[in-house]
């Protein structure tokens, strides 16, 4: 009878016993909800990837710190992967190039995929973008560094990828020195040199990878009238471009006149005094002549040669 009597004690016990542990399970759940759809949506071969993908991210971060789930992997490293999304940021390409292109952060990649697999090799980019040959690449980034790589030095494995809202280069044939981080403008360097300064044969890449000048162009007063309290208060617009000033091209008190040469054979002479701050550089297909005190009307375009008279 005791022995009877223990054992329906001991069923008792494990049924509280098993009913606090349902109860407390279903609270825990209650907290930190499972999504359904991730148990009739997703096959277990997809759950399976993910996890994997997961684990492999924990081997490289601290769990603890520095870990990334999904959505931390989206806002830190993948936000450029959002096709939908409107970005402002962009990437300049510009030099050796047909035209000047500004490049949106979430343009950039030829394709969408799940993280970590997004890149883009340097070869596939040029070819995206009509390069079809070039003697270098020159990536300046947003704090002011600057990685110039020769063509022969690019491999297969040069690529682009996702880096904190934004773009890096690495490659695992190449210095980890040369993987820029947060890269603002692409400079290239083409091959030809259809630019002639004076008795010098070079392109505009090629200048813009040298010194230049950053000046300020169609400087404006705006106003405007507060309807409510009556007062006009005013602020200053400009815009900055950077290209190779004249003084640099050519020894300026040598000359006269400065005579541009255009794509289509003409010539447009200008005095010295006007083109002393001007700079030269590359505007959409154009090499221009950026004249600060001036309108664009007065700018010169499609320049092919540059001497003194």
């Amino acid at each position: 009878m005791k022995s009877a009597k223990t054992r329906k004690i001991i069923r008792i016990v494990a049924i509280i016993v098993a009913v606090m542990a349902l109860v407390a399970l279903i609270f825990y759940l209650s907290l930190k909800q499972l999504p359904v759809r991730v148990l009739t949506e997703y096959s277990f071969d997809t759950l399976w990837e993910e996890g994997t993908t997961m684990h492999d991210c924990a081997e490289c971060h601290d769990t603890k710190e520095e870990f990334h789930t999904c959505s931390t992997c989206h806002d830190e490293h993948g936000s450029v992967e959002l096709p939908n999304l409107s970005f402002y940021n962009m990437i300049e390409l510009t030099g050796d190039v047909k035209e000047v292109t500004f490049i949106p952060w979430n343009h950039f990649f030829n394709s969408y995929s799940a993280l970590p697999n997004t890149f883009i090799t340097v070869d596939e980019f040029m070819t995206k973008w009509e390069i079809s040959d070039y003697e270098s690449i020159t990536l300046y980034t947003r704090d002011g560094e600057f990685v110039t790589i020769n063509k022969s030095d690019i491999t297969t494995n040069a690529m682009f990828l996702p880096y904190e809202d934004g773009i890096r280069f690495a490659s695992d044939d190449l210095h980890e020195s040369t993987w820029a981080k947060g890269i603002a403008k692409i400079i290239i360097v083409g091959k030809e040199k259809p630019l002639q300064i004076g008795d010098e044969s070079t392109s505009i890449g090629r200048l813009l990878l040298g010194k230049t000048t950053s000046i300020s162009i169609e400087e404006a007063k705006v106003m405007f009238r507060n309807e409510e309290d009556g007062v006009t208060r005013e602020a200053f617009t400009s815009g900055r471009v950077e290209g190779v000033a004249m003084d640099d091209l050519l020894d300026l008190d040598r000359y006269q006149d400065i005579a541009f040469t255009l794509q289509n054979g003409e010539k447009v002479v200008l005095p010295v005094d006007t083109v002393r701050e001007a700079v030269l550089t590359k505007q959409n297909a154009s090499v221009v002549l950026v004249i600060p005190d001036q309108g664009r009307s007065d700018w010169v375009f499609d320049i092919v040669r540059v001497e003194g008279n």
